[in-house]
């Protein structure tokens, strides 16, 4: 019993502060909202067109770039040790489901195979970083009852 509680205690996760996270984000947040003031500043003064192929063309933009910003998740899960206890499942899942639900309205409603197509990017990126998650626990569970 002894061994059994040494070894799930030394196989305990690091935790790290991430405070360049933090700031990054209230950074991102502080250009969004100028960006915002600006559109709505063009928006009220009747140059509705511009203001539409700029929202558009970020949109699309930011979406296509955001499937690498999965990469480092991936790789993040794949190298730990603990079965991918950072990630969590049911997080990853809404993602999921949220972009599988976004490719539907991008084919029904909206009518744009391009904006399906990227939310196919996002909603396979996130299937892998479950995938991955899945087959790092099962062997982490492997492994933890073959070592008792």
């Amino acid at each position: 019993m002894v061994a059994l509680e040494q070894t799930l205690q030394s196989t305990a996760p690091k935790r790290r502060s991430e405070i360049g996270w933090i700031s990054s984000g209230i950074l991102a947040l502080f250009l969004s909202l100028i960006g915002f003031g600006i559109g709505a500043k063009i928006y009220f003064n009747g140059n509705e067109e511009w203001l539409r192929s700029a929202v558009f063309g970020a949109f699309m933009l930011v979406n296509s770039l955001r499937i690498l910003a999965y990469v480092p998740q991936m790789v993040a899960a794949a190298k730990d040790t603990n079965g991918a206890s950072g990630v969590s499942c049911a997080t990853w899942s809404l993602f999921l489901v949220s972009h599988l639900t976004t490719i539907v309205y991008a084919i029904v409603y909206v009518g744009d195979s391009v904006m399906a197509l990227i939310f196919f990017g996002n909603a396979s990126a996130c299937l892998v970083v479950l995938t991955i998650t899945f087959i790092k626990r099962r062997q982490y569970a492997i492994d933890l009852m073959q070592r008792i």
